[in-house]
């Protein structure tokens, strides 16, 4: 008896056991505070009152270090096997004896369970908690305290355990208590890198986590009572982001934070195959995480997963700010117009809700709204807009989305929101060191070839306004023998996820990209970042400056300012406030070699391009002909054909020699002018120096493997390998800048070459009259 034909004990048997282990009477009653009140706003549903001390979880808070040693590690595995088949085994708990068939469906149940958890496992590297002799996870609680004050449930503890993190972050802290046990809407607004993600992430799957429990709380047998109190199935959560990394990179952060949890995260992305996705749909997840285009293509496409939106709990718009630019998210309007109203419904809205009608001691709840940001821009009479909201005709709701105030409200955000703006005067983090180097318009590419050989550690995202631009500076710095990898959204949406993954994997990596890669995201060890081209908002340059210095770690921002660039180099410092900005330092004897090396590659990049372009002009005509079904004919003379042979072969050789030269001083590294190869000491040689010489003796007598190993030591003689931030810090103080004085010069240049434009146009139209008047003169 107790035993079944499986070998082991029963579930009752199981449980009584453990109950009598020292360690379950330590879970208090005081730690299910995590509940809230039932009666607030904001939930799915509210409950009548219970009390909470009658309450056992099903999965007890993780123990302390002390405790779990005490407790043998087959009973801890065995209980560890009882939590995740109880929900299967709660009819069965009572028999001793279970048929063949049922154990072969459970083993199959298993299977498909295992399968789909390994599935739901974070791409991402996060910081796993260290691991007992046995295996087990042992967490030291006390550095996780900070945490307790936001009454989380001990599931999201666990993955928060795991996650690594010690303490939330300020927006944490102030948006998940308004959210997850007010039940308010939430309008944040914070700096770049500053946990945003959790700060909406973790009220969604705490609320979706206490429905549960409710549930398991009453014990409710009937399906159908169940699933008004915590529908499963139906989407709960709807996630908009202005990107596709960033909902990819979103949908991992919640992934991570529900990895204890069943609750599905599925990312609905363009660039994607539609067919992939709508097989995902099918699973039916709790949380859907979209770009507008392609979520409306869905529902419009009548999607039953995400057309069924009378369950819907949480509207979340990140980066909303990005949302709102006029005419790139027509179909966030339309997304928005298919939410459920909340009051005032049409006659078809009616009937959905009176279809998803609750038991007596059950209230529907209305949904929440969050909006974050990383800027925020409200006006003071912003709550009687709110509340003034519903009684706006439906003709003002079809305006369409101008501003944050606007968005928010045709979102349904409530007129008690919770408007939390943690950013400070300047915008930026303080962890972040801004600079400068001012430069002509041809000689960008030699400081950004200098910055990048000389202060080449870390990771570096050079950010371009233009694809243009983009494809002429990857292609130059390839041509330097600098690995770089290049995201625009003229891409493919597999080519910019495998370029993401190759930055990520590389500590010295190099990316370069448009403004598509400045919204969001969060990539780990991000050192540097260069405006190659400055922004045409002050907006974006936060943003672009936002993917370093994140998470309570340093960063630098270069900006390369040529003289084109001074009016939007003096709106940008007059914007964050900046009268004082420090000009990067430049070891100016090293100018010489890198522009030497610069030369022959714009030289070969130019004849390369042409070559290249000719050809793909010859494709095209012979194409369109062959497709007219026209015969391609070759009307060149003997002469003709023999010239254009010559002139082929003349760039050939000249590119085989430009090729040459430039592999030559390749081959060495950077030097300053005034060394001297064959007097050493003649300006004395410090330890650095020395040090960097006995490893060219190496080098040279070493194998070639060794010296490939070895050249990214000895890039450049004499100068020390920092990073960019380094060498900001080791340069002294700021120079003063009057931000109005370069205006007022940027505004006299202006004048000037309108003056000079101007007195041009009166030039040529005097020549015309004079040769009028001649013309009429010689008629005579």
């Amino acid at each position: 008896m107790g035993k079944t034909n499986r070998g082991r004990p029963s579930r009752k048997v199981e449980v009584e056991r453990i109950n009598k282990l020292p360690w379950k009477s330590s879970i208090a009653t005081d730690d299910l505070s995590f509940f809230g009140d039932d009666n607030e706003e904001g939930g799915f549903l509210s409950l009548e009152e219970i009390d909470e001390s009658e309450y056992i979880l099903p999965i007890p808070q993780p123990v302390k270090q002390s405790e779990e040693s005490s407790v043998p590690s087959k009973i801890r595995k065995r209980k560890r096997v009882t939590s995740d088949e109880d929900k299967d085994d709660n009819e069965n708990a009572g028999e001793e004896e279970v048929g063949e068939e049922g154990n072969a469906e459970k083993k199959k149940m298993k299977k498909k369970n295992k399968k789909k958890r390994k599935k739901e496992k974070p791409a991402e590297n996060h910081v796993n908690a260290p691991t007992d002799e046995d295996g087990e996870e042992s967490v030291d609680e006390d550095e996780f305290n900070a945490w307790n004050e936001l009454r989380l449930h001990p599931l999201l503890m666990k993955a928060i355990y795991k996650l690594g993190f010690r303490e939330p972050t300020p927006i944490q802290k102030a948006c998940i208590p308004a959210a997850a046990h007010q039940g308010k809407d939430v309008i944040g607004a914070a700096e770049t890198g500053s946990g945003k993600t959790l700060a909406f992430g973790l009220p969604i799957l705490q609320r979706l986590l206490e429905e549960q429990d409710k549930v398991e709380k009453l014990m409710i047998d009937d399906q159908d009572v169940a699933e008004k109190i915590a529908p499963r199935k139906l989407i709960r959560a709807l996630i908009i982001t202005p990107t596709r990394e960033l909902a990819i990179q979103v949908t991992d952060h919640l992934k991570a934070a529900a990895s204890s949890t069943k609750i599905g995260v599925v990312p609905i992305v363009g660039g994607m195959s539609t067919e992939k996705q709508e097989r995902l749909l099918k699973a039916m997840p709790e949380i859907v995480v979209g770009t507008p285009g392609r979520l409306w293509e869905l529902m419009s496409g009548g999607d039953k997963h995400l057309v069924e939106l009378h369950s819907l709990s949480f509207f979340v718009l990140d980066e909303a700010d990005r949302m709102i630019e006029n005419g790139h998210f027509r179909e966030l309007q339309s997304i928005i117009d298919m939410l459920p109203v909340a009051s005032g419904a049409t006659d078809a809205q009616s009937h959905a809700e009176q279809s998803f009608n609750t038991v007596s001691n059950v209230q529907r709840k209305k949904r929440q709204t969050f909006v974050f940001s990383a800027t925020i821009a409200l006006s003071s009479d912003f709550r009687k807009k709110l509340k003034r909201g519903n009684l706006k005709s439906t003709q003002s709701m079809t305006d369409g989305l101008s501003s944050l105030e606007n968005l928010s409200e045709r979102a349904g955000m409530k007129s008690d929101a919770a408007i939390i703006d943690l950013t400070n005067a300047s915008i930026m983090t303080s962890n972040l060191v801004e600079s400068y180097l001012d430069c002509r318009e041809e000689d960008k590419d030699a400081y950004l070839y200098y910055i990048l050989c000389v202060h080449g550690h870390g990771r570096t995202i050079v950010f371009c306004t233009s694809i243009a631009a983009l494809r002429h500076v990857s292609a130059l710095l390839r041509l330097l023998r600098i690995n770089v990898h290049t995201i625009h959204a003229q891409m493919q949406q597999r080519a910019r996820l495998k370029a993401m993954d190759r930055f990520r994997d590389s500590a010295n990596g190099i990316l370069v990209a448009t403004d598509v890669l400045a919204r969001g995201l969060d990539i780990a060890g991000v050192r540097t970042v260069i405006h190659y081209q400055l922004p045409h908002a002050a907006e974006v340059y936060v943003h672009r400056s936002g993917r370093t210095a994140r998470a309570s770690t340093d960063g630098c921002s270069i900006m390369l300012v040529s003289p084109n660039d001074q009016q939007k180099f003096a709106t940008l410092c007059k914007s964050f406030d900046k009268p004082t900005l420090q000009r990067f330092p430049i070891v100016n004897s090293y100018m010489p070699g890198v522009l030497k090396r610069l030369s022959l590659a714009r030289q070969i990049d130019k004849i390369s391009r042409k070559d290249s372009q000719q050809k793909a002009s010859d494709n095209w005509v012979k194409r369109n002909l062959e497709a007219m079904e026209l015969d391609v004919e070759d009307n060149d003379s003997e002469d003709e054909r023999v010239g254009k042979c010559k002139q082929k072969k003349a760039l050939s050789v000249q590119l085989k020699k430009l090729q040459e030269d430039l592999t030559e001083l390749l081959s060495h590294p950077l030097q300053p002018k005034t060394f001297s190869h064959r007097f050493l000491a003649g300006g004395g040689i410090s330890p650095h120096l020395q040090g960097q010489l006995e490893e060219l003796v190496k080098q040279a007598s070493g194998s070639s493997e060794n010296s490939i190993a070895n050249q990214k030591k000895i890039a450049v003689i004499g100068q020390d390998c920092v990073e960019p931030l380094q060498a900001l810090r080791r340069a002294g103080p700021e120079e003063q800048m009057d931000v109005n004085a370069l205006a007022e010069k940027q505004r006299n240049m202006d004048n000037l070459r309108r003056k000079r434009k101007d007195q041009k146009k009166r030039q040529k139209e005097q020549k015309k009259k004079d040769r009028k008047k001649l013309k009429e003169a010689n008629r005579n």
